[in-house]
């Protein structure tokens, strides 16, 4: 029954963001062939133009990516759709396990559609060159290599994303538990739940520090100081597996809050 919800759940929420994806990528398009003609300054003008437009449209897709997973969440759980919702012959984990799943998909496959549309638009040797010795820079000084700096990348900004959606998805259970401003209140609870996780992220790091000098020094460090790889490295890899616990935590608090009832509009 999770598979058929979660169909449900990523069909309504690629409808639109579909949309997105093909005109991201056709003016990604549109901007690589156009930059491709060096002597024309008209062309070079509409070029601009498009490379502006693909950008526009990448952060659409990132907006809309968070927005239709937490407007599904909100129609599906306490919309009409609620009343079939909470009829069906399914657990109340069962249904936030899909808004959950569907929501790592999504922002998972959007990152994947930026990066393909970023390759696409502005790929040349020039700048595949000067990415190469830029990962290169940071995989030599990481003592690593250019695609597992890639990849922590990657992994990092899904993880930033994932998490601002968990925090939404609980500003809108503690929201809808209340009788009237619902949804200013679940806009004021996702915010401050958000910050809640940036802040309890920290204290975590600095108690861990007050232990681990190469941890502490990203307090007592500043710009002008260079961090150590060491100090670098350790902070990536608490930093990911505090976000991993975090978001962990939530879901299951989630579902704890979910079970107790929900207010159908």
């Amino acid at each position: 029954m999770l598979s058929k919800c979660l169909k449900y759940d990523l069909k309504y929420i690629y409808k639109v963001l579909i949309v997105f994806y093909l005109l991201a990528t056709i003016f990604a398009i549109f901007t690589r062939v156009l930059f491709s003609f060096d002597n024309s300054f008209m062309l070079h003008i509409l070029a601009l133009i498009s490379s502006g437009t693909t950008i526009a449209f990448i952060i659409n897709i990132i907006i809309n990516s968070l927005l239709r997973v937490w407007v599904r969440f909100v129609k599906n759980v306490y919309g009409d759709e609620s009343y079939l919702t909470h009829t069906l012959p399914i657990s109340k984990s069962t249904i936030y396990t899909s808004k959950f799943l569907s929501s790592i998909i999504t922002m998972f496959t959007s990152i994947l559609v930026i990066i393909l549309c970023v390759f696409i638009a502005y790929y040349s040797e020039n700048n595949l060159e000067i990415l190469k010795n830029t990962l290169q820079f940071f995989a030599t000084s990481m003592d690593s290599t250019a695609i597992k700096v890639v990849l922590v990348a990657f992994f990092v900004i899904f993880l930033e994303f994932t998490a601002i959606l968990q925090a939404g998805f609980t500003g809108l259970l503690l929201g809808h538990r209340s009788n009237n401003l619902k949804m200013v209140k679940s806009i004021l609870y996702g915010f401050l739940n958000y910050l809640f996780v940036v802040a309890i992220s920290v204290l975590i790091i600095y108690i861990i520090g007050l232990f681990n000098p190469n941890i502490m020094a990203l307090f007592n460090s500043n710009i002008s100081n260079t961090l150590s790889v060491d100090i670098v490295k350790t902070a990536l890899t608490l930093g990911i597996c505090l976000y991993i616990i975090l978001i962990g935590i939530y879901y299951f608090i989630d579902i704890k809050v979910f079970k107790k009832g929900v207010n159908v509009d």
